[in-house]
């Protein structure tokens, strides 16, 4: 891949990242089970990670 691939994957990530973690955070708890926020949360923190593993630290020549 190249580097500006990489870049675009991780910023794409990140953003996705940023409405997962939010989503998580905001949803009502009384129509929604605990389950699904706590999934929401977990999966934007790791999407989050993989974004600026992909946007800074993997650098391809």
């Amino acid at each position: 891949m190249s580097k500006n691939t990489c870049k675009i994957i991780g910023f794409v990530t990140m953003i996705i990242s940023v409405f997962l973690i939010m989503g998580g955070l905001y949803l009502p708890q009384a129509e929604i089970p605990a389950l699904i926020t706590i999934t929401c949360l977990v999966s934007g923190i790791i999407l989050c990670v993989v974004g600026v593993v992909f946007y800074k630290i993997l650098k391809t020549d």
